[in-house]
């Protein structure tokens, strides 16, 4: 039953899961096949545009290169005329000549082309259009854009010897200034320039001619055409010839609305997406809305677009959910298929199993029993055995701390032999000069009062130090106010002769801070790693100045204390283990390897603090310096 539920409820969920999916495909299939309608319509678009632009840099060159083909053949009858009569006939003769031949050439279709012919001072020979001003120096002569156009060609003709310009000119029938393309070539032996030129809009209208064939022979399919219109509302290509150059004012509100959403939206961006319902053609007996892309064409100002009808695509979207359906009843089937035949298997595989686990769950039973005897019997002599070891390892922790006593009774004694050096010599001294004075007959009783107050007052500081050194060693772990500052100095105290000895300079700078803790414990914990930055600078041969400092940061609730050396820092590999009992760098005879671990003990487990050491880059006398920094950190009030 379990397995024939589950079955059911997995089967369940599959079939779900198919159809969410179903539905998420239908989704997607729709917005995706509306997005490559949308991308192929602007691609057509595009391609088009291409064209047209492509065809108009083509057109306009070739109207250049027209031009120039004009003003060359005209150029070569000059030359030809020159060559002819240069050794009979003088320079206006030969002029008179070139003009009879070219000034009644007339060429393109509406019969504006025509040559003029000036000199380099500016002086018209041939104008056939204004023959007034034939023998004129035209120098100031400006067109209605104030540009001195004669003086220009001049200039080109002299520099450049041949080129082309543009200037306005008044166009015949018309008499309106219209721009003119020109190309000029000069002729040097006579210091004339020829040329040519052609009305733009000539050329513009040819271009757009062209343009327009372009569009007209572009078809898609049955519904699918491409649309031009001006900007001002005119359309200029339609599939509907009856729709072609009627004025905008001329159209229904309707038709009107459209063709202002298609000029707004294509100069919103340049071209962009539309959606209408066409009036004016529509191939379908039922009225059927439309997607349209519609952009500019850059060099015309002219608005393209093409689309198509969203009956058209609403259909081929239904065909492909047909087939998604067809796919999920295909999928369903096989799940359900594939979940009765996987749930025969496993009831008989369930069946099987169930009866070789009866037989398993007796054996287990016995084996249960028996080893809850045995785990009865452990349980018994447990508490012993945690007893028993908690008692090790509290007779360990005592060695360790014994340990570390004897080592530092160890260095306690290096420093009691350094105190006491100086005092001894002293004694010994004053003692030695009051015999050889005695012996010589010479002692005075002022003499042998100084010697014996020298005595007495090294005798007190020899008993200073002994008094210095056992509290040192007091047992007392009783919580007290103290000050750090004079914690520390008791320190420095103790060890500053043995320091002093090996050329190490201690720089404190320490002050007044007071705590509530064990002042003893401390005192141990500051010796352990104050002797351990000592070790590490006598292991450093190379150093020439020996360093130790110590200093104190303090807040509201805790107080933090610095020491740090100048050895060169602790090795990197290493540095991790240095608080592990028995860890040392040192030889056999010269370290425990307790010093550090102990000292982690005293402010970590005795003090409730941390201790912590890292390698520090740092500047003292405008030097630079690299050294292990052990920080320690307790609480005002632990």
């Amino acid at each position: 039953i379990t397995i024939f539920i589950t079955s059911f409820l997995f089967t369940y969920k599959f079939i779900k899961y198919e159809k969410v999916k179903f539905e998420q495909e239908n989704k997607q299939l729709e917005k995706n096949y509306t997005k490559e309608i949308k991308e192929r319509t602007k691609k057509r678009i595009q391609r088009v545009i291409k064209i047209i632009e492509t065809n108009i840099e083509i057109t306009r060159n070739e109207e250049k290169e027209n031009l120039k083909n004009i003003v060359n053949i005209a150029h070569e009858t000059i030359i030809k005329t020159f060559e002819r009569y240069k050794n009979s006939l003088s320079k206006e003769q030969i002029l008179n000549e070139i003009k009879k031949q070219l000034e009644h050439h007339r060429f393109y279709n509406n019969q504006s082309g025509y040559f003029f012919i000036i000199d380099l001072n500016n002086t018209v020979i041939m104008q056939p259009q204004v023959k007034e001003h034939e023998e004129l120096k035209l120098d100031d002569i400006q067109d209605i854009k104030g540009k001195f156009f004669i003086k220009e060609l001049t200039n080109i003709a002299k520099s450049k010897k041949e080129g082309f310009s543009t200037w306005y000119w008044t166009k015949p029938k018309e008499n309106k200034h219209k721009k003119k393309i020109g190309f000029i070539k000069v002729f040097e032996p006579l210091n004339i320039y020829i040329g040519t030129a052609r009305y733009e809009e000539d050329i513009n209208n040819k271009i757009e001619k062209d343009a327009l064939k372009i569009i007209n022979s572009i078809r898609y399919g049955k519904d699918e055409y491409l649309f031009a219109l001006k900007q001002n509302g005119v359309t200029i290509s339609h599939i509907n010839k009856d729709f072609i150059n009627i004025p905008f004012s001329n159209l229904s509100k309707i038709e009107q609305k459209i063709i202002k959403n298609i000029i707004l939206e294509a100069k919103k961006n340049n071209s962009g997406f539309i959606y209408y319902t066409p009036t004016s053609y529509n191939l379908k007996e039922n009225i059927s809305k439309k997607i349209s892309y519609v952009s500019i064409i850059p060099s015309l100002k002219w608005i393209i677009g093409t689309g198509q009808y969203t009956t058209k695509i609403d259909k081929q979207i239904k065909q492909k959910k047909l087939l998604l359906i067809e796919k999920l009843n295909n999928t369903i089937n096989s799940i359900i298929l594939v979940a009765t035949i996987i749930t025969i298997i496993l009831i008989l595989i369930m069946t099987l199993i169930a009866r070789k686990i009866q037989s398993k769950i007796l054996e287990y039973e016995k084996e249960l029993h028996q080893k809850n005897q045995k785990l009865k019997e452990l349980n018994e002599n447990l508490e012993k055995k945690v007893y028993e070891q908690t008692q090790k390892n509290l007779e360990k922790d005592q060695i360790l701390h014994h340990q570390s006593k004897l080592a530092s009774m160890g260095e306690m004694i290096g420093n009691i032999a350094h105190q006491w050096r100086q005092p001894l010599s002293a004694i010994s001294t004053a003692a030695s000069g009051i015999k050889l004075h005695d012996e010589m007959n010479i002692l005075k009783k002022d003499i042998m009062n100084d010697s014996l107050d020298a005595i007495i007052s090294n005798t007190k500081l020899l008993s200073n130090t002994i008094d210095d050194f056992s509290n040192f060693f007091k047992k007392d772990k009783v919580k007290i106010v103290f000050d750090i500052n004079k914690s520390i100095d008791k320190v420095l105290k103790l060890i500053s002769a043995n320091l002093k000895n090996k050329n190490i300079e201690i720089i404190n700078v320490t002050k007044q801070c007071k705590i509530y803790n064990l002042e003893n414990e401390l005192i141990q914990a500051l010796l352990n790693i104050i002797n351990n930055a000592k070790d590490a600078l006598l292991e450093n041969d190379n150093l020439k100045e020996k360093y130790i400092f110590i200093s104190q940061e303090e807040n509201n609730t805790q107080v933090i204390i610095k020491i740090k050396d100048n050895a060169g820092g602790i090795n990197e590999r290493i540095i991790d283990k240095i608080f592990e009992p028995y860890f040392t760098t040192k030889f056999k005879s010269q370290g425990t390897g307790i010093g550090l671990y102990m000292s982690q003990i005293i402010i970590a487990n005795h003090m409730n603090g941390e201790l912590n050491a890292a390698n520090k880059i740092f500047e003292y006398k405008n030097k630079s310096y690299k050294g292990a920094e052990f920080t320690i950190i307790l609480k005002k009030n632990s």
